[in-house]
């Protein structure tokens, strides 16, 4: 069985999927292969039946505990499920299955939360909270300013190369998006004036690689030069992890709550509110369907309704006054 799952595992690596993808299918897939094995002493996958599954689905609503020691989340418990029932179906698409047992077994459709948003003065004042007069100030400001121009994902923005940008087409090249998807998005006027900024002063500096040894400073080895658009001050590429770090130190100082996806959610949330096509933004943001797309058209409605709530409400005289 566990032969099954690497092999499921590679399948997703070659095919470009996330490694958050993969983590949590390793994670369920584990989950499973050991409840099988110790309440049914099921050690083939050919042996899984659909009452199994369902079996599984209610030991995790009841039973499962995450590491806090909480019940899991209905996203948690719909991922994992989803999970469970691609593995399936490429076994059985692969002939290891006669059937698909896991065909059937789905979970009632749930209210999935809103994203988190700033308003646009909230977002102003968190990309301007670099201070630009050092490379890595720049450097971040650029990549904020980016990230909220195009709405592109963490792990997109993260694999941009110099060769990514063009400025003078005003255009960026996403590569193996979402899907393993390229596509191109337009660049603001803003996020291009920053990134020739930061092209012309700030990368040369950071690409020269240092670091801090103690109170001296001293050269970074002779290495390949990085065609990574982002780098860290040792000259090499800024990882994923670096990325996530820099945006919630600021979004901490500002005493804001915010990700690199709060970028994206603002991006298409703002774009929306200022009369953008649903269709343009589906187009924007990667999403190979409109279902996904459409919350920020739910998430637009819900802040019209909060800013409804707070009008002041008209006194009874008034109310009374208004019927005659």
């Amino acid at each position: 069985m566990n032969l099954a799952v690497s092999a499921y595992l590679s399948a997703l690596e070659a095919r470009h999927a996330s490694l958050s993808l993969r983590k949590s299918s390793l994670y369920a897939l584990d989950l499973l292969l050991v409840y099988l094995r110790e309440r049914y002493s099921v050690t083939d996958w050919r042996a899984v039946t659909e009452d199994h599954l369902w079996a599984f689905l209610l030991h995790l609503q009841r039973e499962h505990r995450t590491p806090r020691g909480q019940t899991l989340k209905p996203a948690s418990l719909t991922r994992w499920l989803a999970v469970v029932r691609c593995f399936f179906q490429w076994q059985h698409r692969r002939g290891q299955l006669v059937y698909n047992p896991a065909e059937h077994v789905k979970l009632s459709r749930y209210d999935s939360p809103l994203p988190h948003v700033l308003s646009e003065s909230e977002i102003t004042r968190l990309i301007e909270m670099p201070d630009t007069t050092t490379a890595l100030g720049l450097r971040d400001r650029t990549l904020m300013e980016v990230l909220y121009a195009t709405g592109i994902r963490h792990r997109e923005v993260e694999r941009l190369d110099l060769y990514d940008v063009d400025l003078w087409a005003r255009r960026l090249t996403v590569r193996q998006g979402k899907g393993s998807r390229d596509r191109i998005v337009p660049l603001t006027a803003n996020a291009i004036y920053w990134l020739s900024r930061y092209l012309n002063a700030a990368r040369p500096e950071l690409a020269a690689g240092q670091w801090k040894a103690g109170p001296r400073k001293r050269a970074q080895p002779m290495m390949l030069p990085s065609s990574a658009l982002w780098l860290a001050r040792t000259g090499h590429q800024l990882s994923y992890v670096m990325i996530e770090q820099r945006i919630k130190a600021y979004a901490r100082e500002v005493q804001m709550k915010a990700s690199v996806h709060t970028f994206r959610h603002c991006c298409a949330t703002h774009l929306l509110r200022h009369g953008a096509s649903i269709r343009h933004i589906q187009q924007l943001l990667g999403h190979r369907s409109l279902h996904s797309t459409q919350i920020y058209l739910h998430l637009d409605t819900a802040d019209l309704k909060r800013a409804v709530d707070k009008l002041p409400q008209p006194s009874t005289t008034d109310k009374q006054s208004t019927r005659r």
